[in-house]
């Protein structure tokens, strides 16, 4: 955000606890994924141990001791120099760090163990894209104290967002052909139930996207007192949830054979309330039962656009259109799963 033009982008203040922060929030949150294997093998081996191997010996550890000391690096970075946000000898330095940090972690994901060289990079797109799109987006949402120079900054932003979005959407794809290429079956499974929630959220998410960076570039010019704050902040909302059904994703089994995975893995609870008879292979058929949610998702998709039109809509309310849609597509969905 900070490598944008000045005149650009709108007046941001980020205290420099929250950078501090998020550095310290990336050493510990990395370490989820290292604490599930410790834990694991804690008991029969000592923890002492597993600490040790796990760290030295696993793949997972060496990158996590990379990505320490980088995160080190950026902290000493932003504790040393008082605006270091704002003078380009550090930002640049402090930019080829955090895409040092993303490839570290491309390097070390379930895809690039599974597909080399070729899943790690599609890894890092798809980690690069979320932290340009998304990270500007929640920067802008949460710390701008002055919304000046917005057209100037849709301007700026609108190509950079359609950007990352499309490496989402191609390294999503492209990843779920290597960890989920029964993509109905794993809907069985926590992992493809978490899947098919992310999923829906991008749907409305795009639609609020799609709302701020271009109806409400025309609002602007009829209404130049317009605050597009609000509806950023409401985007960001529905973006946190997407973070919250990854981070869950992330601790579960990627299943490359849903059939083999139900051998170690306990089926879905909430899959196995809906359909408790259920047999693999699944097959998708529409029903007349699906048919009502359905309708009620189309009428809160278009609750949402409808509301980007109006000049005394609230954010809050398309908000919980956008909720009422991922709910009422999840029940459409699974109503018909057959």
């Amino acid at each position: 955000m900070q490598l944008a033009p000045a005149g650009s982008k709108p007046l941001v203040e980020i205290p420099r606890w929250t950078v501090n922060l998020s550095i310290v929030g990336i050493i510990l949150l990395a370490s989820a994924p290292l604490l599930q294997i410790i834990i694991r093998f804690g008991p029969s081996i000592g923890y002492g141990q597993a600490i040790s191997s796990v760290l030295f010996t696993f793949k997972e550890g060496r990158a996590y001791l990379i990505v320490v000391g980088l995160c080190i690096l950026l902290l000493l970075q932003f504790l040393l120099f008082k605006n270091s946000l704002q003078e380009k000898k550090v930002l640049y330095p402090s930019v080829l760090i955090t895409v040092c940090i993303i490839a570290i972690f491309g390097w070390s994901s379930h895809l690039g163990a599974i597909a080399g060289l070729a899943g790690a990079a599609i890894q890092f797109l798809h980690m690069l894209g979320v932290a340009v799109w998304i990270g500007i987006l929640l920067v802008i949402a949460w710390f701008t104290q002055e919304a000046r120079n917005w057209p100037a900054f849709l301007k700026w932003y609108t190509p950079v967002a359609i950007a990352g979005v499309l490496m989402i959407l191609v390294s999503g794809l492209m990843t779920m052909s290597y960890t989920t290429p029964e993509y109905v079956n794993s809907w069985m499974l926590s992992y493809g139930q978490a899947l098919l929630m992310k999923h829906l959220l991008f749907i409305p998410l795009i639609v609020f996207g799609f709302g701020n960076g271009f109806i409400y570039k025309h609002k602007l010019k009829s209404d130049p007192s317009f605050n597009p704050i609000p509806w950023l902040r409401a985007e960001a909302i529905i973006v946190i949830l997407v973070f919250g059904f990854t981070a869950f994703m992330k601790l579960q089994t990627p299943p490359h054979e849903v059939a083999e995975t139900l051998k170690y893995s306990e089926p879905s609870a909430v899959f196995t309330m809906l359909h408790p008879e259920a047999s693999l292979p699944l097959s998708i058929s529409l029903t007349a039962w699906a048919l009502i949610p359905a309708i009620i998702a189309l009428l809160s998709l278009g609750t949402i656009v409808y509301s980007f039109r109006r000049n005394r809509s609230r954010p809050g309310s398309s908000l919980i259109a956008g909720l009422v849609f991922v709910m009422s597509a999840y029940a459409a969905v699974m109503l018909c799963v057959q």
